[in-house]
């Protein structure tokens, strides 16, 4: 399908373009047992995932001070960016747009302490126009916020544009703003991202292209 108005990919980062499911969960995992929290298995945390990380700790374990827990998890975090990598498809696919003149903005609700580091040690940083993290909105995702900062600074509008993550709170965040909507199934959030009805959904990253299939003419 030829999307004629696209002019721009926003793209969630953790389980969408980059596998980071030990450091992810590994954070979580570190932070309950530093704690004395008793432990939730990874599906049961990949339930909770994708909002404010103090928001998902209140949930997962109340009555702790998600202070705490949020800085614990981050400095876990800080210590091992070495567990971040690329997906096998993630810089085919990342060329791919670049080729065809598309703006590319990363959003994530991860620490700007680690996420532009991972975007760095991956290798992939050049190839974003905007990075938007957790300390540059006020509302992260599944608020539209993050979003229309990225697509305002690019000045571009809603419609022109498409949001691909891996969770609920991404696939809301898009419709909150007003994007079309690609959930990979891949990531995080599995299947129960369907139940979402975004506008496309994906089981390997290699597949976005197909659906864009934009023009490879098009310029911005």
């Amino acid at each position: 399908m030829i999307l004629d108005s696209l002019r721009a990919v926003l793209f969630d980062l953790d389980g969408t373009l980059l596998d980071t499911f030990d450091f992810i969960y590994g954070a979580f995992e570190h932070t309950f047992a530093t704690h004395g929290i008793p432990p939730l298995d990874r599906d049961a945390i990949s339930e909770h995932m994708g909002g404010p990380l103090p928001e998902v700790y209140a949930t997962m374990a109340p009555g702790f001070d998600t202070a705490v827990l949020t800085e614990t998890h981050r400095i876990f975090q800080l210590a091992n960016i070495h567990l971040v990598s690329v997906f096998p498809q993630t810089i085919e696919v990342l060329e791919s747009l670049k080729q065809r003149h598309l703006k590319i903005a990363a959003i994530t609700t991860r620490s700007i302490r680690t996420s532009v580091r991972s975007l760095e040690q991956t290798g992939i940083a050049h190839y974003f126009d905007i990075i938007i993290s957790a300390e540059d909105v006020i509302r992260v995702k599944p608020d539209p916020e993050p979003l229309l900062k990225a697509l305002g600074s690019m000045g571009l509008k809603p419609e022109e544009a498409v949001m691909v993550g891996d969770t609920i709170a991404d696939i809301q965040a898009g419709k909150n703003a007003g994007t079309k909507t690609v959930a990979a199934l891949y990531g995080f959030g599995g299947e129960r991202l369907l139940a979402l009805e975004p506008d496309y959904a994906i089981r390997e990253l290699r597949e976005l292209v197909d659906i864009l299939s934009v023009q490879s003419d098009r310029s911005v």
